[in-house]
């Protein structure tokens, strides 16, 4: 098995992990991870899981999204409901018109103050106004029907979009786990092949000793064997690189070794997604409530072009001295329309933005949607490539292995060269790899498909 082969092999897993996001610094107990068995921790994928979306900041981000969105269509129900106002005023003046007012609010006026001289030169006069002003839309052109569907619609697309992402990370935490997973059953593979290795170096020894082989062919075995603990240091590297992600991802910082064995699975398929369905996929929901909640605006926008009708209750206490005194009190009723018959072409023009808007919100949906079928379609066929990939390896396991066998017994027989017995150990170390390589594709093309076919994921890609 060559190094750049493993290196290509592994690869994928470990920098699928690249996506997330760690949560911030923390101690969490390594059993919460997995169990501890000796100096090994045993990684959980559920557990895995589990502290991952608990400490992704992406994943609180739009959960405080979501929450926001959810506020802002608690706060679209003002349309409807009635509007309260407490305020507290203060004026002094010598204003002729104002100072009059002022005696009349305190109901204070007098035959005295109709003096010409008193009218034409009341002085400076003060006056508290204590007011609660309760204000009830009536009909405002559909504004607020429009406009708390427009919001609940955005609430629920932010939920979607946050269910979405809780799937995503699930989906790249079974990527890292299975990079574990990789790393140390290319580990083993390695380590099997070295101990082979070591057994033909001392059968070669041994045939040299005995006037049975050459010297070349012990260097041969020699080079071989030092071929493959480059191999194993290689692999090394590669599984504490999937173990320190696996903390990153967890904030959990322990010195034990990390470990992740997966039970096999057998190959297995599902059938091919309906090119004409609409997947029910979280991101495509989301992106369908974006297309409503667009919609919806174009009734806001028009709205404003119409005339609004809202009925208004005033109570206000009058005070020349004190502030929230009550010299005097009076009341209002009244029903107020109005009518912004011309702004300047400011709604106009939202209304031409909105309806512009939910075009682009539709295109959008419909470009999502296909997409999504090419997705799943892709990944379907990924799984079934991989699916066959799994039984053919595992066939070419088998025969490499008795090909291995029985080459070793012709060199101990002088029937074959050493050089033929290390092509064969190389092609029986790259069949495992490959077996393995398989076993891991398929379960993770498992898992997307699963993603991408909006079912949901679940350990290993099962359904």
């Amino acid at each position: 098995m060559e190094r750049r082969h493993l290196r290509r092999a592994l690869l994928p897993g470990l920098l699928a992990t690249g996506l997330l996001i760690a949560g911030a610094p923390a101690d969490v107990e390594p059993t919460r991870l997995g169990d501890v068995q000796g100096d090994t921790l045993h990684v959980d994928l559920d557990r895995f899981v589990s502290l991952a979306l608990e400490h992704n900041e992406r994943l609180r981000a739009g959960g405080a999204m979501a929450d926001a969105a959810r506020a802002e269509a608690a706060g679209a129900w003002s349309g409807f409901l009635p509007r309260l106002t407490v305020s507290e005023s203060f004026m002094r003046t010598d204003d002729a018109l104002k100072s009059f007012g002022f005696k009349l609010n305190r109901r204070a006026a007098t035959q005295a103050d109709f003096d010409p001289v008193v009218l034409n030169d009341p002085g400076e006069s003060n006056l508290w106004v204590t007011r609660i002003e309760l204000m009830q839309p009536i009909f405002n052109g559909g504004m607020a029907w429009y406009g708390k569907s427009a919001a609940n619609a955005a609430a629920r697309a932010a939920e979607f979009e946050h269910a979405r992402a809780e799937e995503t990370v699930t989906l790249q935490c079974i990527q890292a786990y299975e990079g574990l997973a990789l790393a140390l059953a290319y580990h083993d593979v390695v380590q099997a092949s070295i101990t082979s290795a070591e057994a033909h170096v001392r059968q070669a020894r041994s045939m040299l000793e005995a006037e049975m082989a050459t010297e070349a062919d012990l260097l041969q075995a020699q080079v071989f064997l030092s071929g493959l603990q480059q191999q194993l240091i290689t692999v090394d590297n590669h599984v504490s690189k999937a173990g320190e992600m696996i903390r990153l991802l967890t904030t959990v910082e322990t010195p034990l070794v990390l470990a992740a064995s997966p039970q096999p699975i057998a190959p297995t398929t599902v059938a091919a997604p309906d090119s004409g369905e609409v997947l029910a996929r979280n991101d495509l929901q989301a992106h369908a409530e974006r297309a409503a909640a667009a919609e919806k605006m174009v009734g806001v926008a028009r709205g404003a072009l119409l005339p609004h009708l809202n009925l208004g209750l005033t109570r206000d206490w009058f005070s020349e001295e004190d502030a929230f005194g009550g010299d005097a009190d009076s009341w209002s009723l009244g029903v107020y329309a109005t009518w912004d018959v011309f702004q300047g072409l400011e709604t106009i023009s939202d209304l031409r933005r909105s309806r512009a808007e939910r075009r682009a919100a539709a295109h959008l949906y419909d470009f999502e949607v296909r997409r999504a079928r090419h997705e799943a379609l892709q990944t379907w066929r990924d799984a079934r490539a991989s699916a066959a990939r799994v039984e053919v390896a595992a066939s070419a396991v088998d025969a490499a292995r008795e090909s291995l066998r029985i080459v070793t017994n012709q060199y101990r027989e002088g029937l074959a060269s050493m050089v033929d017995l290390l092509d064969v150990q190389a092609a029986a170390t790259k069949a495992e790899g490959d077996l393995v390589q398989a076993r891991h594709d398929h379960r993770v093309d498992l898992a997307r498909l699963a993603h991408a076919a909006g079912r949901g994921v679940h350990q290993g890609g099962n359904q």
